[in-house]
């Protein structure tokens, strides 16, 4: 029985997207005349493999027109010239035949089987994560497929356009919700990329107010999809689709809808195109806050983690903070594994004093002057000739120009540390009374001496006396 609330809910989708012939999961509309270009991007995903690809038909119907062999990544110069002359091949025999115009349609696109599979298998390292941030902004479930489209869940991707991580941020948007500096780069932490693009989507809904349009602004940008309903005088998603023509509304902002649609079906039906398929087991993570600027070699000194997993759960951190350069800043949340025994808060919080800094180490820097060597500045410095190239990206010594500025690493003093400040013990003196005086814990004062009594205490003795910072955990499922 249509009761009024479904009415309601079937007008209100066909008032935003056109004629429907089915839904996605998560309730994203597909407009009957979009299934061929859903279906195309279905085949990409999933019949066709990276050392093959199609010869298509740009228009509504997104016609495959040849599929051809191509040599595989990363071959790039013989594959750019393989797909140049299979191009050129099928312009000239439609040209012959009479069809100009669909010669200047046509289009290459390389096939994706392998990528998509290894992006299932990756996603399930942050679905739980995923679907929990989409469902805090009420976004549909189904937007967690997006990163296939983006990434195929590679948290460490970059285009060439300069976008970066899981949901491929550029600076210019991720710093609207990330921090991006040189220090740490946010769009490549999966978890705070996450709750950002679920926040950027649900943005861009409350401005726009229909999903396949939110959507493609995702894509295209907010400000274009505005030009776009303003020049079309409409907001339906097909009508924009098959209409505008916007200079920057080309190929992948047409289409990038349609892939995220193919990208929801084949994730849901994964097994069934990519028989033996498991994903990978989530990742079981807590982040703690580091009260003080921190050396990475001091966490490895003091903390039961290894460098490599560290890093792999920190892809935040930049080169300048992993080579020593520059320390971890304060209040950064570091990642740590989630399922290990240990107290990870406890024990950052006793890591020694004389090994945290109150602030930033400081960047320092040479101007080449002419006549000078890259041994001669590393000498002068006291810095080796390996790291002070792989500092600057320098790959041939002998390439260096006057004017040339120079990064330093590891270059001039450490500032301030947080403390080991000493107390000489008096006569007379408690162990309880010497730690109200320096505002710490008789345990901790106990902690840092490696006293096992508190009585055995001597005039004369110096005592490390040091305040820690308290150190905050942050619950993973409430990131902001």
């Amino acid at each position: 029985m249509l009761t009024l609330r479904r009415v309601m809910q079937m007008f209100l989708l066909l008032a935003g997207a056109g004629p429907v012939a089915a839904e996605a999961p998560g309730s994203l509309p597909v407009p009957a005349a979009l299934e061929p270009a859903v279906a195309f991007w279905e085949r990409i995903y999933t019949e066709v493999g990276v050392d093959e690809g199609v010869i298509h038909d740009t228009d509504g119907q997104m016609r495959i027109i040849a599929r051809i062999d191509v040599p595989r990544p990363p071959q790039w110069a013989a594959r750019r010239n393989a797909i140049a002359d299979a191009l050129a091949h099928h312009r000239a025999a439609l040209e012959a035949e009479g069809s100009p115009a669909l010669a200047e349609r046509l289009r290459f696109q390389g096939g994706l089987r392998q990528r998509f599979r290894e992006g299932l298998e990756r996603s399930g390292r942050w679905r739980p994560h995923i679907r929990a941030a989409l469902a805090e902004r009420g976004v549909p479930a189904a937007l967690a497929a997006l990163p296939h489209v983006e990434s195929s869940f590679n948290p460490r991707a970059r285009s060439h356009a300069g976008a970066a991580g899981l949901w491929q941020f550029t600076a210019g948007t991720g710093r609207r919700f990330l921090r991006i500096d040189p220090l740490i780069d946010e769009r490549l932490d999966p978890w705070r990329s996450t709750t950002a693009a679920a926040a950027l989507l649900a943005h861009n809904y409350a401005e726009i107010g229909h999903w396949p349009l939110a959507i493609t602004a995702y894509n295209h940008g907010l400000n274009g999809m505005r030009r776009a309903v303003r020049e079309v005088g409409s907001t339906q998603y097909m009508e924009i689709r098959e209409t505008y023509e916007g200079a920057r509304f080309g190929f992948s902002s047409k289409n990038f809808y349609p892939a995220l649609i193919a990208a929801v079906r084949v994730d849901r039906e994964a097994r069934e195109h990519f028989p033996g398929l498991e994903r990978d087991a989530a990742v079981e993570v807590m982040r703690v806050e580091l009260p003080h600027y921190t050396p990475v070699d001091t966490l490895l000194a003091g903390l039961a983690v290894d460098r490599a997993t560290l890093q792999r759960l920190n892809p935040a951190l930049g080169p300048s903070v992993w080579d020593g350069r520059k320390f971890i800043p304060r209040g950064y949340g570091l990642v740590l594994p989630g399922a290990d025994p240990l107290d990870w808060a406890s024990a950052l919080a006793r890591l020694p004093g004389d090994r945290l800094y109150q602030s930033q180490r400081p960047s320092q820097a040479h101007l080449v002057q002419a006549g000078q060597t890259l041994s001669g500045i590393a000498a002068r410095y006291g810095v080796d000739v390996a790291t002070l190239m792989a500092a600057n990206g320098i790959g041939d010594p002998r390439h260096l120009r006057a004017g040339q500025r120079l990064d330093l690493p590891l270059a001039g003093g450490n500032p301030q540390p947080v403390g080991r400040r000493h107390y000489e013990v008096r006569p007379g003196d408690t162990l309880g009374a010497i730690a109200m005086r320096h505002d710490v814990g008789t345990d901790q004062l106990m902690r840092l001496n490696e006293l096992d009594h508190p009585d055995r205490i001597q005039a004369g003795q110096q005592l490390i006396v040091s305040r820690t910072a308290s150190v905050a955990v942050v619950d993973m499922a409430d990131e902001p």
